[in-house]
């Protein structure tokens, strides 16, 4: 049995394929499988998917028609044999010492999973800065963190409010086999959601490796470019609040769900999207009860209260250009707009 899963969807990207493999098959740590998922790709992908499975015996391609990426993930990790599993978006790489870092540190914590940091970049190789990732440093310190485990009361920040990507994180798969409901959400944008909250909240010991090891492609074609599946994101909020209800999290996170409500909701901006996006976001505003205000972002309450003092898309709008215009004479960006930007390059 190897000892790491490492599930790669690929659609679509013979443009950064080759980059992706040649990042896994020459890890410092080589007791690995790789399973490629080609999920219905129409250009080269599955040829250099195949001239790559002719080299390295490690490759296992599944081929399948177009599902979308939580299917083929969920079909990776029922083919998946290790003893621990990490994801790899296709057009992402990896630095060549990650696995052997990743490993180290689960095996030394006996941990169900390991997080750890990414970096952005371009098609010219241009680094991003990061402004929404796993901080678990800030809150604990420059410790050794080989030796080290904690849950998500230690970290509560980072159940909803965090970088929410599958790929940033080594599972062990005894952990995502103790429960019958880790698996990717299909048919639906931002899937990586509820899977990162109920693994963050379900596992008994997470650790972390303090580098960035994944380099993660901004995506300027991202959902947050655009108005297609925008609306997904009420049912992922959805999908969170009725998990956190249901097993008994919710008194407790009642905060930190809140924050993640409107923050959600607000970045996909509403005044990008149709009036009905306006409209759902008005009424799911107007369910929330803030209990404590110091405790939100300013940025969130005031997004909060710009919408649902806005009877209409058109008042809506009409104070989001008066307040633009207001803004563009102003040298200052606030640190929503720069976040925003940073997320919107992401692939979420």
């Amino acid at each position: 049995m190897p000892e790491i899963s490492v599930i790669i969807p690929v659609y679509n990207v013979e443009n950064y394929l080759e980059k992706c493999m040649d990042s896994v098959c020459n890890q410092s740590f080589g007791d690995i499988e790789i399973i490629c998922v080609n999920d219905g790709s129409t250009d080269g992908s599955l040829d250099i998917l195949k001239e790559y499975g002719q080299k390295d015996n490690r490759i296992e391609i599944i081929d399948q028609k177009n599902q979308g990426l939580g299917a083929a993930r969920n079909i990776g990790l029922k083919h998946a044999n290790a003893r621990y599993v990490c994801f790899l978006d296709s057009d992402d790489y990896l630095d060549t010492t990650t696995l052997e870092k990743l490993h180290f540190n689960a095996s030394s914590n006996d941990s169900d999973m390991v997080l750890f940091k990414f970096q952005t970049f371009d098609d010219n190789e241009n680094v991003h800065n990061r402004s929404v990732e796993f901080k678990i440093d800030e809150i604990f310190g420059d410790i050794d963190y080989s030796d080290f485990t904690f849950t998500y009361r230690d970290v509560k920040k980072h159940v909803m409010n965090t970088a929410f990507s599958a790929c940033l994180k080594l599972y062990k798969k005894d952990f995502l086999d103790s429960f019958d409901d880790f698996h990717f959400p299909e048919n639906l944008s931002f899937e990586d959601i509820p899977f990162h909250v109920k693994v963050m909240l379900r596992a008994s010991r997470m650790s972390f490796v303090n580098e960035s090891l994944y380099f993660y492609r901004s995506n300027q074609d991202s959902i947050l470019n655009s108005t297609a599946n925008a609306s997904d994101i009420f049912e992922n909020i959805d999908m969170v609040e009725d998990f956190l209800k249901e097993k008994g999290y919710y008194s407790e996170l009642e905060n930190e769900f809140i924050f993640f409500k409107i923050a959600q909701i607000l970045l996909y901006r509403i005044s990008k999207q149709p009036e009905d996006y306006f409209n759902r976001a008005r009424e799911e505003f107007l369910k929330i009860s803030i209990k404590d205000e110091t405790k939100m972002k300013k940025y969130a309450l005031n997004g909060y209260n710009r919408v649902i003092n806005s009877p209409t898309y058109s008042d809506y709008i009409s104070d989001y250009n008066k307040r633009k215009n207001k803004k563009s004479s102003s040298p200052k960006t606030s640190k929503f707009s720069k976040s925003l930007r940073f997320l919107k390059s992401l692939k979420l």
